[in-house]
């Protein structure tokens, strides 16, 4: 091979990478916003003060993770599926429920 052929070949590879590694970087990226979305659609899915609109848990997820679905970009929905924003709505969840049962230990102490 020419020297001429491999500089093409390295220029080239070099672009595709530059692409992936942009394009890692806006998913992560996303992925970090759609973290802290979810928190506010989980407060968002619980009902002020109305009985009547009293929603259970798996009614509650499905709207927090609408919620936090319609924050995806269109070219990243094929890549974030709407399983992986409900994984990340209940994580969510389960950290919010893990600190109000800690204050709630603590509280009961004093």
């Amino acid at each position: 091979m020419k020297a001429e052929t491999v500089s093409t070949i390295i220029t080239i590879l070099l672009g595709i990478l530059a692409v992936v590694v942009s394009f890692l970087s806006y998913y992560f990226y996303i992925k970090g916003k759609l973290y802290k979305a979810a928190e506010g659609a989980i407060n968002d899915a619980e009902p002020d003060e109305d009985p009547e609109d009293e929603k259970i848990g798996a009614q509650k997820l499905d709207a927090a993770t609408d919620q936090v679905y319609a924050l995806i970009p269109a070219i990243l929905k094929p890549i974030i599926k709407r399983d992986v924003v409900k994984g990340i709505v209940q994580a969510a969840f389960d950290r919010i429920e893990a600190y109000a049962k800690k204050q709630v230990s603590k509280n009961s102490k004093k």
